[in-house]
């Protein structure tokens, strides 16, 4: 599917060729599984040296030097509704004016993410570093739904649809389990996925895990949640440690953890497709 070996963290290169099956409209017809071997490969051509050293993802060189995109803060809303934006194509985007109380238009270019100033506060910084990796998947994923052919508009043509995603709080860090039913369901699992898978990869993110259950003394493959009480503490004072590894929100790491079947919630009968042998 697709393949590459360099190591480019401290330069400036192009990212690994992803090729993937899509609807006819563009929308990738992608697994779980599937995201997760796109999110090591990439990983692994990005900083190798994060699977034998798990660590924070310079998130933002990343975005720079190896998706080759430009970051930019603006109030995106008057209600932070909306945290983060992908530009396909040069246009303009409606953004707050929280000088004159209203909505203005700016000039944006392809290959830019828009993130909500409200992210650079101090207690939202790591949810912000979610966001911008959702957005980089958003980028990596969707340019063929997204992308229009610069030959066929003028550049920032107001009357042209925007080229752009526009991604609401409610969509990042998401653990709702609603059926995935429109494009627009899917395009936001694929990029909250490959956004956690790429923070926390998969053999990167097991491998702390595994160490931090067996040094608290978690034998089971697994966490069933409510059973052990002195267990339940510890799993919390787990969670912590290892979202400061990598530099993630509490609920960007209990998502994960649930999501790669580490802890389960017998009560809600979640399934859970990843075994793990302790």
């Amino acid at each position: 599917m697709y393949s590459a070996k360099r190591t480019c963290i401290y330069e400036r290169c192009k990212m690994v060729k992803l090729n993937f099956r899509t609807k006819k409209n563009g929308v990738p017809i992608l697994s779980k599984y599937e995201i997760e071997e796109m999110a090591e490969m990439i990983i692994r051509d990005y900083d190798e040296d994060i699977y034998s050293n798990p660590k924070s993802l310079d998130i933002e060189h990343f975005s720079e030097y190896y998706a080759e995109l430009e970051l930019d803060y603006q109030d995106l809303t008057n209600n932070k509704s909306i945290l983060g934006m992908t530009v396909f194509n040069d246009c303009y985007i409606p953004v707050y004016d929280a000088v004159h109380n209203k909505a203005k238009k700016i000039p944006v270019h392809e290959g830019t993410v828009l993130l909500d100033n409200s992210l650079l506060a101090e207690d939202q910084l790591r949810r912000g570093r979610f966001t911008l990796s959702h957005e980089v998947s958003h980028w990596f994923l969707h340019q063929e739904k997204y992308r229009t052919d610069k030959n066929q508009v003028s550049i920032f043509d107001d009357k042209q649809s925007q080229p752009v995603i526009k991604c609401r709080a409610t969509n990042i860090e998401s653990n709702s389990k609603k059926k995935l039913i429109t494009d627009d369901d899917w395009i936001e699992y694929h990029a909250d996925h490959m956004a956690a898978a790429l923070l926390m990869p998969k053999k990167a993110f097991t491998n702390v895990v595994k160490d931090k259950f067996s040094s608290a003394g978690i034998r089971s493959r697994y966490y069933k949640i409510r059973t052990d009480f002195e267990q339940s503490v510890r799993l919390e004072e787990i969670t912590y440690e290892i979202a400061d590894i990598f530099d993630v929100s509490l609920t960007a790491t209990k998502i994960r953890l649930m999501d790669l079947g580490f802890v389960k919630d017998e009560q809600e009968n979640r399934q859970y497709s990843l075994k793990l042998d302790f």
